[in-house]
């Protein structure tokens, strides 16, 4: 088994991100203070302190064990345990040296340790750990030059001195190593939460409007407003439900991307919304949620321009679609209603009256208000007459024509 398999070791294929990063660095953690209790039992037996041989020993088989709680799932038992065993162990051999060197410094990144590897939602145990070592470390720093070492290995004062100087700065270094790694996890969760950061607010501006999306962040709801000049655009495809009943629904999902994918290049070129799909059925928006002057051409574009895809759509893929189009022009409500899956939506008579226009006209054709026609400064039309409209009743209408 390699070093990184027993790092990794623990970590699912449903481990989230977060939970790896914490069961890494408690595998590498047991590790390193496992091996660190090799050297040390040979040393505490020739010097025949069988008590520390006895206790180094426990520690070094609870490490083990804290492993392969790790590994097997039990990652807060294993925090626990590794927490108590480093602390437990830091206390005991500062007593063991007492007076010869500052032991109890190494408290500190102890203290550090127990802050790493809790998750924030474990804080208490973290808490709990980090007050006793401190306590810990706050006794020994007031009483340790008080206390009889133990353990005796030096033959000199300068001997002594010496390693009690390696001692302090080993425990100063260690601390700043676990700050340097403090310091990368947070840049790590910082970057990790931008990335996140910005994919939401991607998503959240392919589905709504800037303005629209900007202010749900900002105020977590978006009110509904009204637009005193809007442009309405219905379409429908026209022979795609017998279509879709003869086609695999993998296929009929493809072929309605394809269409789709090239009207939302079209509408995102003029500056107009695309406000949902239903089905086959699409529908755009011109002048919300702000104001062009221009909103109504703009949309009569964009049917044109729609007309023109499904010919080449037909042309290259040999079917033989057609869309129909309904465009109108007049006041309507805008807004996001809901607190969950947000969606931009107009409401008011003039939605309705623009999709009674597309399913009243014919296919190939854009199917036009009067009001529309009238407002129009840069398109061609032909009057159709009077149509019954579902709802609505006998209404003037006109075909717009390509220019």
């Amino acid at each position: 088994m390699s070093w990184l398999n027993i790092i990794n070791s623990g970590i699912q294929t449903e481990t989230s991100e977060e939970d790896t990063r914490y069961i890494r660095f408690l595998n590498t953690t047991l590790i390193i203070f496992a091996i660190a209790q090799l050297p040390i039992i040979p040393i505490l037996a020739i010097a025949q302190l069988s008590s520390a041989v006895f206790i180094n020993s426990c520690a070094f088989s609870l490490l083990i064990i804290g492993y392969f709680l790790n590994r097997n799932g039990k990652y807060l038992i294993a925090k626990f345990l590794t927490a108590f065993v480093i602390m437990a162990n830091t206390l005991y051999f500062s007593l063991l040296v007492g007076s010869n060197a500052p032991t109890h410094l190494w408290l500190i990144p102890s203290a550090m340790f127990a802050t790493f590897i809790f998750k924030p939602a474990e804080w208490i145990w973290g808490t709990v750990f980090v007050t006793f070592t401190m306590l810990g470390f706050i006794f020994f720093e007031l009483n340790y030059l008080a206390i009889e070492p133990i353990l005796n290995p030096f033959t000199d004062e300068l001997t002594r001195q010496s390693a009690a100087r390696s001692s302090s700065i080993f425990a100063i270094i260690l601390t700043l190593v676990l700050a340097a790694m403090m310091h990368k996890r947070f840049a790590q969760s910082e970057k990790a939460l931008a990335l996140e950061k910005e994919q939401s607010d991607r998503l959240l501006k392919a589905i709504l409007p800037v303005e629209i999306a900007q202010e749900l962040k900002d105020h977590g709801s978006a009110r509904a407003v009204r637009h005193e000049d809007v442009s309405l655009l219905f379409a429908d495809i026209v022979g795609f439900t017998p279509l879709a009943a003869s086609m695999p629904a993998e296929e009929v999902v493809a072929l309605l991307a394809q269409i789709f994918q090239r009207f939302d290049e079209l509408i995102e070129s003029y500056g107009v919304e695309k406000i949902k799909t239903i089905g086959d059925a699409y529908m755009i928006a011109g002048g919300v949620p702000n104001y062009q002057p221009e909103h109504a051409d703009k949309l009569g574009d964009c049917a044109l321009g729609m007309l023109k895809i499904m010919q080449e759509f037909n042309a290259e893929s040999e079917h033989s679609l057609q869309i129909r189009i309904g465009l109108h022009r007049r006041p309507a409500v805008a807004g996001v209603i809901g607190t969950t899956k947000f969606a931009y939506d107009l409401w008011g008579e003039s939605v309705n009256l623009a999709s009674r226009l597309e399913s009243s006209g014919e296919p190939g054709r854009i199917h036009v208000s009067e009001v529309y026609q009238q407002g129009s400064t840069t398109h061609k039309f032909e009057e159709r007459g009077q149509v019954m409209l579902k709802g609505v009743g006998q209404t003037k209408t006109y075909w717009l024509l390509a220019n």
